[in-house]
């Protein structure tokens, strides 16, 4: 184990060029909406999982927004001139987050082009057991045109991961794809799908002189009939630097086995030997091609 950091960019606005993106066909429901000159027929959503129209996610799920059909801009030599700012709130109406003028630059684009879409990942400085607001403000930059819109949300522990501890507190885990570069909210990976599980924010080791933990960590993988398909028994041989272990501790997995019986079970379990406190996380993967 090495320490491997996620950078994750919890939201952003862009213009989507392409036409083969599958995205729901009903529309966002719930919605706040307070619009002057600019109109859609309604927000439709994509994620990487089922295109639904959920109020709550697990922590580091990505969803995206498109706008079915903006109009209203005022027109220069037939191009549009959009902007927007997005704003993370929380349930008491403190600003978490705010990004305002994410199209700095005076482009324009054509309305054949102009598919907006806003990014929202649900991760830091949003945190599981927590509702938010997110807020979404676009506007036109030649004119006083603008569409705003607000939606109610809540973010969760990923109820995929099952854990049991003794000692051991954290702030927040997910699995994540180093394939898909997202995290995984649903089941179901490829084989040779390159996973990790990631544990942020984790206390209880007796840490020594030195700033060292002396822990013991497995990982194994297991099919639905029982076979035992991988065992890694000692994913940490030396003294951890304590600090790094708080801040992010992984355990990476792939499964390259052909015909595997589905769900495989993956067993994590961490042992702090000096203490005694212990934390177990399973969760059950479906393994396709």
């Amino acid at each position: 184990m090495m320490k491997y950091r996620i950078l994750f960019i919890t939201v952003a606005a862009s213009l989507c060029f392409s036409c083969e993106i599958s995205v729901s066909n009903i529309y966002l429901q719930d919605v706040t909406v307070d619009s002057n000159g600019l109109s859609c027929k309604g927000i439709k959503v994509m994620d990487h999982t089922e295109k639904n129209d959920r109020t709550e996610f697990s922590y580091g799920e990505k969803i995206v927004f498109l706008y079915d059909e903006m109009k209203g801009f005022a027109l220069q030599d037939g191009k549009a001139y959009p902007n927007m700012s997005i704003y993370l709130i929380t349930k008491q109406g403190d600003t978490i987050l705010s990004k305002p003028n994410l199209f700095p630059h005076e482009q324009g684009y054509t309305e054949k082009d102009l598919n907006l879409r806003t990014n929202v990942l649900f991760a830091k400085p949003m945190l599981p057991n927590n509702e938010y607001k997110v807020a979404v403000n676009v506007v036109d930059k030649n004119s006083d045109a603008y569409y705003n819109w607000e939606r109610n949300f809540s973010v969760i522990h990923n109820p995929l991961l099952k854990t049991k501890k003794n000692g051991f507190t954290y702030e927040v885990q997910y699995l994540y794809s180093n394939n898909r570069e997202v995290v995984i909210a649903n089941n179901i990976i490829k084989r040779n799908e390159e996973i990790a599980l990631f544990i942020e924010n984790i206390e209880g080791f007796e840490v020594d002189s030195y700033g060292d933990a002396n822990i013991k960590a497995t990982i194994d993988l297991t099919e639905a009939d029982g076979t035992l398909i991988n065992l890694n028994d000692d994913l940490f041989p030396n003294l951890v630097n304590a600090k790094d272990l708080n801040e992010q501790l992984y355990a990476s997995l792939k499964i390259t086995k052909k015909n595997i019986k589905n769900p495989v079970t993956c067993t994590f379990t961490l042992k702090d030997t000096n203490n005694g406190h212990q934390l177990e996380t399973t969760f059950d993967l479906t393994v396709i091609d």
